[in-house]
């Protein structure tokens, strides 16, 4: 059996003949397979996946069929998720990405799919281990055409249109099966945003806390920011008792489904299926569904529009958006037979009941979301809990005149909506709350 490693990659020793002989056989539903060759290459750039180790692996194998003399010599292509769990990561050890996700994908995305005559939401999982680092195999969506969209660049009208569309039928499949099965939303409740990611954990206001306090000090410095910034401080010095109840399900929810939990660039996928128009995007798919939860669907849109989509739809197209994904999410409804259909004012209620959620993607992720590939050559994870190179990290961002745009023209508008008054307390004139 042979290893190739031509960029000599750091690869764990568990990832070795023996695993991908079990990752097959369970995968492939073999009896006997025979690994003859492992081939690694890195799956993503470096500082595109903030919690986990992705490998491209392909696989030479053979495989022995039963009452057939000679075996099939194949090769498969796949991915390898790693996600090690050390002190700073922590917290997502407490909210159970492992077993969500293993779940999700062997689990909650088949019978979703059925519902809508098989059509993918994600990839097939083919093996899952939690020792001795959490590890999760799964089909390589390249090969089905599939490519990540450039973060950096953002979604344009075709993308942003095509990933609302499936957001909207995932949303809306994910309600017909909790209907059908309510122990589900019983079992994913837990999502970026609760108690067990803020309040028991340093580290989470360490990572997304130190963004905040960036942007609060970089927006004293911006004219007609001066009262924003001082709500942002404010948001900085309650960060845990505020952004822990953000995404809570609420008593007059409207719309609950199964928000993907992680809504941006980086965790979809497109395909280019018309060689007339070879940047249109013809199909997409969702990745990485390790901290999905069943709540209001404003998180997942107000995560998605904050993070991924540009600025000039944002302020030009908005209504267009939302329509986009309510007209494939009440069709999608309306073909599974869903009794009572939440109308377009109850998914605008939800929107605006969750812009909050949309403060934190606006304040969390998109710097890092937006960060040169040139300026993320370490993990982000790894130096965002090394204060002093953060802030000189951060203050290069916030002066790059895209970004500081996009974060301009939200804040604003969340401002003129009243939304960061809903947790600021003005000092009163003697200096106390």
């Amino acid at each position: 059996m042979v290893i190739k490693n031509p960029n000599n990659i750091d690869i764990p020793e568990y990832l070795n003949e023996e695993f991908f002989v079990a990752a097959l056989e369970e995968g492939l539903r073999e009896i006997k397979i025979a690994v003859h060759e492992i081939s690694f290459e890195w799956a993503t750039k470096p500082g595109d996946n903030y919690c986990s180790r992705i490998y491209r692996v392909s696989v030479a194998y053979e495989r022995y069929v039963v009452d057939q003399e000679q075996s099939m010599r194949e090769q498969i292509r796949l991915i390898v998720k790693t996600i090690p769990i050390n002190e700073d990561m922590r917290f997502l050890a407490d909210v159970g990405v492992f077993l969500k996700e293993k779940q999700t994908y062997l689990d909650i995305l088949p019978r979703l799919e059925i519902l809508v005559d098989g059509q993918k939401f994600g990839a097939k999982c083919f093996y899952a281990v939690k020792a001795p680092i959490q590890t999760i195999v799964f089909n390589d969506l390249k090969v089905d055409g599939f490519t990540v969209a450039s973060r950096q660049d953002q979604l344009d009208w075709a993308h942003s249109e095509l990933i609302l569309q499936n957001l909207g039928q995932l949303h809306a499949t994910s309600m017909v099966l909790a209907k059908r099965d309510s122990e589900i939303t019983k079992r994913f409740t837990l999502g970026m945003l609760c108690e067990e990611t803020i309040i028991k954990s340093d580290k989470f206001f360490n990572l997304f806390g130190s963004t905040l306090k960036s942007l609060a000090i970089n927006a004293e410095n911006w004219p007609g920011f001066e009262k924003i910034a001082q709500k942002l401080h404010y948001l900085h010095a309650n960060f845990k008792p505020i952004c822990a109840h953000m995404a809570d399900r609420r008593d007059n929810d409207r719309i609950i489904v199964m928000n993907h939990g992680d809504m941006w660039t980086t965790n979809f996928m497109f395909a280019y299926d018309d060689s007339r128009q070879p940047e249109k995007p013809t199909r997409s798919i969702f990745v990485d569904f390790q901290l999905n939860f069943y709540g209001s669907p404003g998180c997942d849109l107000n995560f998605l529009l904050n993070t991924s989509i540009r600025l000039n739809l944002i302020e030009d197209r908005r209504e267009d958006l939302i329509n986009a994904y309510y007209k494939s999410f009440s069709e999608t409804l309306e073909f599974l037979h869903y009794d009572k259909i939440p109308t377009l004012e109850d998914l605008k209620f939800e929107l605006r009941a969750r812009e909050l959620y949309g403060l934190f993607a606006l304040f969390g992720f998109l710097p890092i979301v937006t960060m040169p590939t040139e300026w993320s050559e370490e993990k982000v994870a790894d130096s965002m809990t090394d204060e002093e190179l953060l802030q000189k990290k951060f203050q290069k961002l916030f002066a790059q005149e895209r970004l500081q745009a996009q974060l301009k023209y939200s804040l604003k508008r969340l401002e003129y909506m009243g939304v960061l008054d809903e947790f600021y307390v003005k000092p009163s004139e003697n200096g106390c709350v």
